[in-house]
């Protein structure tokens, strides 16, 4: 997509549409603490409208944060600067109805945005969008899960914020293949009980820590599991753990990714839940995961809990590569073509 969303200094407050304006569809962990300052970090959160008019700006107060902005289907790329900006999202466009969707590229790293609301062409209002995706689905992982260095052009390439996507994950590509709605908990690095690189075998901020958070980045803010409930939660997690040396004890591995799973369970008793084994793993992180899964439907009688190995079938090139040796967007298609047969079986979808 082209890079061409436009960034003005305040000024021009045509038709101001608030945050908290209930035509405005927000998908994923936003904080309304402040319902017309809305909070939010993780991952490919989206914020969605219809509106009248020729043009369409909103209103930031963002950190480093690059996001996709969709225009009646047609996609270019905003990148954001620190403080409070008018971002002009579209101009000149026919005067009639047109969609609009911003999508969070980039992950918690880059700063905790506010979305302050759009502003439309003096005299036009928001109108109702198309009816909301039934299905839902939560995505629980790592870099891979996050879109880390997607749209890099070869495995050599240093990563940086303008390689990530987290629309163009396996997460994604998944949700719109199996036509479900779909949040991402995801943070580069990250681990069930060690994070990448760790100096110890065991860390502090584990996944463990950060799924029960609305905004990655506060621990203070907990998470409504109410408020949205999925369909299936896939857990994509593991593969740091093991990455690097010194490894965790296999017991600790195993004890750290059941309470996961209760974890996920206990907000969600009657949810399937997808326990995947990545095709970037190694160790015996996959045996763990498949004997977790065997203890959930044998001894405890989860039957919705379901294991998913995912062959390694990437070529080790630019083919299936991006950044820093991370699934590209072709990496992640071949992730999502082994995970939506295995979904759909089980849901019926």
């Amino acid at each position: 997509p082209a890079e061409d969303a436009v960034e003005q200094q305040q000024p021009a407050r045509a038709g101001l549409i608030a945050a908290d304006n209930p035509l405005i569809r927000y998908t994923g962990r936003f904080d309304f603490s402040d319902p017309t300052r809305p909070r939010f970090d993780w991952p490919a959160v989206t914020i969605e409208v219809a509106f009248e008019g020729t043009s369409l700006a909103a209103l930031l107060e963002d950190g480093r944060n690059s996001y996709d902005v969709e225009i009646d289907g047609q996609t270019h790329i905003l990148r954001t600067k620190p403080g409070q900006t008018r971002y002009v999202l579209a101009q000149g466009l026919n005067d009639g109805q047109h969609t609009a969707r911003l999508t969070k590229r980039t992950e918690t790293f880059y700063g905790t945005p506010r979305f302050l609301g759009f502003e439309l062409d003096q005299g036009r209002e928001l109108t109702a969008l198309p009816r909301e995706k039934e299905r839902r689905i939560e995505f629980v992982g790592d870099s891979i899960t996050a879109g880390y260095g997607v749209e890099g052009n070869s495995p050599t390439c240093v990563y940086s914020p303008e390689t990530e996507n987290a629309a163009l994950t396996y997460a994604a590509q998944t949700a719109e293949q199996l036509d479900a709605a779909y949040h991402i908990a995801a943070v580069s690095g990250v681990g069930v009980v060690r994070n990448y690189n760790a100096d110890g075998a065991l860390s502090a901020g584990t996944m463990l820590t950060y799924y029960g958070r609305t905004v990655a980045n506060d621990p203070q803010e907990n998470w409504d599991f109410g408020g949205w409930t999925p369909d299936a939660v896939v857990i994509n997690l593991g593969t740091n753990d093991y990455s690097t040396t010194p490894h965790p004890e296999g017991e600790l591995f195993l004890e750290g990714y059941t309470n996961l799973i209760f974890k996920v369970r206990d907000r969600y008793p009657a949810t399937h839940i997808f326990a995947v084994a990545g095709p970037l793993m190694v160790g015996p992180a996959e045996n763990t995961i498949r004997s977790v899964v065997a203890q959930m439907n044998d001894q405890l009688g989860d039957d919705r809990v379901h294991y998913v190995p995912i062959e390694n079938t990437l070529e080790l090139t630019a083919v299936d590569f991006g950044c820093d040796w991370h699934p590209n967007v072709s990496g992640q298609a071949k992730i999502a073509a082994q995970l939506v047969p295995a979904m759909a079986e089980v849901l019926g979808w």
